[in-house]
Formats: structure tokens, C-alpha cells, sequence
């Protein structure tokens, strides 16, 4: 019998199966010769999804992953301004009649084919980045190498496999492993738990966010195996209740330019990103008083990546994340960073989340401002001299405002500009110095 390649949502598919579903598309004339075509790919089953990329990728042929989620108009947008040849649209392969969306000859594309991704930034429009096939096999290589403490474990993905995060990181490393990754499309928080009690040693690839109600509904006795974060670090009072919880709690960083540049298995405290990758080398500062902006080169290509985020490396050679440096406080030429005050505040009982942002100043240059969701209404001027106990002078938040939920974009980020556009101005003339 022949061993499932992955499962999703418990289903497994072999590498027949996989065969069995692209075999409508061997004889289309669209995919005679599929090198240096771009094809982008938005379908609602995950499986075909997964079969089609493993089938073009090793064919040379270039593919934009869109979230199945995503209406056709805004599917064809997608594949017309990143200079798609192709636009595969529906719920299933067979289904689907590829749609010309340009002439191949005016497709430009690196040899041997392309992964072509969208930046998920908090500011400006998504910029298209492509990454040579080649450029991710070696990613995947350093990327398995390091972390070792993976080889016996099953990555159950809890993401969408249209990002980079759970395609790279959760299927396609675990595929080099030689490990079926067990992906989940209903994210329903207990159809999630039963999972992960399913498969017991198990690596987590999910959202900050979703990791964090998991914890909230996961039985006292029940504990997760290893967790995979990804993106900004956790505050430090969610990461303490996190290893609590975990066995392993594990964090890597990095950017879509050059995919995962950091690994830490275990990780111990907030802004922890671990050791950089082979596959790249990586600038920071040399020490917590003295972060520097993270610079990232690609050693085969020497490609250079300003990363916009303000870091260290410790003694041990770990690299540690403070802040984006455009999210910066400088308040009376002191630097303050966001996440030091909020890990304060959501030490606060009742507080369950906090976001700290700044504001221009006539006087100061800049001020810290809070917003907060808590279970229950709490007194801002009592919180705030509560605060004064717990941080220095130039950290307590000029402003204090509770609301009801924080807005995040679509991506599930929180954009400190948009809170700061969002401010009355009045509302900070009136706070008591």
C-alpha cells in the first residue's frame, strides 16, 4: 500500500491519488509546456491545490497561490497585476478551464520556475515578489537542517497552504523530511484540539492569534506537544502561559524576499528569533541598548534585504526582535518600544490585549498612546498610575483608551499608523500630564 504524501482535514492522499487529479490537465495545450508560464491558482480544494503545485514545481512552471477564499474578481485582479499567463479559478482541477490572462511571451520568469507571493505588510499596497524555485529548495535544505528537533514530529497545519508560512514551512519541509504534514482547513478551535490529541507528537503551524484561543479552550490537563510562531514575537505574559502549556514553543522570522532567515526551538523569552539560517547571513545590532536595523543577504544570490526591524544578537548568537523600527517611539529623543510597554499593561488583570502606538508632540517629538480590550470596564486614570510603577517616565502612555476589539487588517496584523491616524487630537489635550 502505498504511504499517504499528506492528509487533509484526516483524508490522505498519495502520490496516485496526486497523479489521478492533475491527469485532467497533462493533455490541455496550456500545460504542454509550462516552463515560463505563470499560473495563478485559486482553488477552494486544498488537496488539488496542493497536487497541482507539486506537480508544476518540479516542471519549471511559475505559480501565484490565491487564498481559495478569494472572490474571481479579485482572483483575476491578482493574476493580471502580477503578470500571470494563466488564472485557474474553482472548486476542483477537473472543473476548471484555464483562463488566458496574457501572451507568454511577454511572461518574464526565472529559470526553472517561480513561487510568486504578495507582501503582507501594515502600510502601502501588497508588493509582488517572486522567489526562484531553486532560491526555496535551498531555504528548505537549511531550513530542515536546523531544526532538527522536527525529524519525528508531525506538522499538523492549522494555516492557509497558499502562504508561504504553511506551503514552505509546514508542507513542502515536511515533505523533504519524509514526513506526511497533516493540513487543516476547518478552523474551528475544537475540530483543531481533536486533532492535535489525535496525532500526539505533533508541530503546530498556526497564527499567533488562533494559538492563543487553542490555549484559552485547551482542557487543564491537556497540554500541546511544540508550536510553531511566526511573525511578530508574543508578549511576554501570552508566551509564559504558552510554555505552560507546550511542550516546545518554537519561533522563526523572516520575509518574503528571502523566506525563514532565523529558528529558535525552545523559545524562553519574548523577541527571541534564534539562530540565523546557512542559507543567509544576518546583521543587528550587538546588544539590547544598542539594536540596529536587521539586514539580511542571501548568500547564493547576494541578494540585500533591508528588513525595517530593529534587532540584537546576544552572546550565544541568538538574534533578538525589539520593534519595526517605523513603530518607534522616540519620545524626547529616547527610544521606546512598543511591545516593553504593552507586555506591562497586559500584566494588568483583566486586560487581554494591548497595543501601544505613537503620536506627534509639539514638545516631546513624539507620545505613547495605549488602546486596550479588557473583560471588564477599567478606570484609565487609576491604570495609568498603576502604570507609573511600572515603567519609566518616557513610557507611560500619555493616552489610555479602552475599546471593545482593536481593528487589524485583512492579513490579521495590527497597523499602529492607521491607530495613530485614527486619534482626535482633542482627546490628548484633555489627558492630565
Amino acid at each position: 500500500m502505498t504511504a499517504p504524501l499528506f492528509y487533509v482535514d484526516n483524508m490522505p492522499y498519495t502520490q496516485p491519488d496526486c497523479d489521478q487529479i492533475v491527469q485532467c490537465l497533462e493533455e490541455r495545450p496550456e500545460f504542454q509546456e509550462p516552463a515560463g508560464c505563470r499560473f495563478a491558482v485559486c482553488l477552494q480544494d486544498t488537496a488539488h491545490w496542493l497536487a497541482l503545485c507539486l506537480w508544476l514545481k518540479p516542471l519549471g512552471a511559475s505559480v501565484l497561490p490565491i487564498h481559495s477564499g478569494t472572490p474571481y474578481a479579485a482572483a483575476r485582479t491578482l493574476a493580471e497585476s502580477t503578470g500571470c499567463t494563466y488564472l485557474l479559478f474553482g472548486e476542483q482541477l477537473q472543473e476548471v478551464t484555464p483562463e488566458v490572462i496574457r501572451e507568454k511571451a511577454k511572461t518574464a520568469c526565472a529559470e526553472g520556475g517561480e513561487l510568486i507571493q504578495l507582501s503582507s505588510g501594515t502600510t502601502g499596497n501588497p508588493k509582488t515578489i517572486t522567489r526562484p524555485w531553486n532560491d526555496i529548495e535551498r531555504e528548505l535544505a537549511a531550513y530542515v537542517a536546523q531544526l532538527t528537533e522536527a525529524m519525528t514530529l508531525i506538522p499538523v497545519v492549522a494555516c492557509p497552504v497558499t502562504h508561504s508560512y504553511g506551503l514552505i514551512c509546514g508542507v513542502l519541509a515536511a515533505l523533504q523530511r519524509g514526513i506526511a504534514p497533516q493540513v487543516i482547513t476547518n478552523l474551528n478551535p475544537r475540530s483543531i484540539l481533536a486533532r492535535l490529541r489525535a496525532v500526539p507528537e505533533h508541530l503546530l503551524y498556526a497564527s499567533p492569534t488562533l494559538v492563543s484561543l487553542l490555549i484559552r479552550m485547551l482542557p487543564e490537563k491537556q497540554r500541546l506537544h511544540s508550536v510553531m510562531l511566526s511573525g511578530a514575537p508574543l508578549p511576554a505574559p501570552v508566551l509564559d502561559q504558552l510554555r505552560n502549556r507546550c511542550l516546545r514553543v518554537c519561533q522563526q522570522y523572516g520575509c518574503s524576499e528571502a523566506g525563514c532567515v532565523a529558528l529558535s526551538p525552545d523559545v524562553t523569552e519574548p523577541g527571541q528569533l534564534g539562530l540565523p539560517l546557512p542559507h543567509v547571513s544576518v546583521q543587528a545590532g550587538g546588544s539590547p541598548g544598542q539594536p540596529d536595523e536587521i539586514l539580511i543577504t542571501v548568500k547564493a544570490t547576494g541578494q540585500r534585504i533591508h528588513s525595517r526591524d530593529l534587532g540584537y544578537f546576544d552572546q550565544q548568537g541568538q538574534l533578538h526582535f525589539l520593534a519595526r523600527s517605523d513603530d518607534t517611539i522616540n519620545v524626547a529623543g529616547i527610544n521606546v518600544y512598543p511591545g516593553a510597554v504593552e507586555d506591562v499593561f497586559l500584566g494588568y488583570p483583566g486586560i487581554r490585549e494591548a497595543v501601544a502606538f505613537k503620536q506627534p508632540d509639539a514638545f516631546a517629538g513624539e507620545r505613547v498612546c495605549l488602546r486596550f480590550v479588557a473583560d471588564s470596564e477599567i478606570d484609565t486614570d487609576q491604570l495609568r498610575q498603576w502604570s507609573r510603577g511600572q515603567l519609566s517616565p518616557h513610557q507611560v502612555p500619555s493616552l489610555i483608551e479602552q475599546v471593545e476589539s482593536i481593528c487589524r487588517l485583512p492579513n490579521g496584523k495590527v497597523s499602529r499608523r492607521l491607530l495613530t491616524e485614527s486619534l482626535n487630537p482633542k482627546d490628548l489635550r484633555e489627558v492630565p500630564a
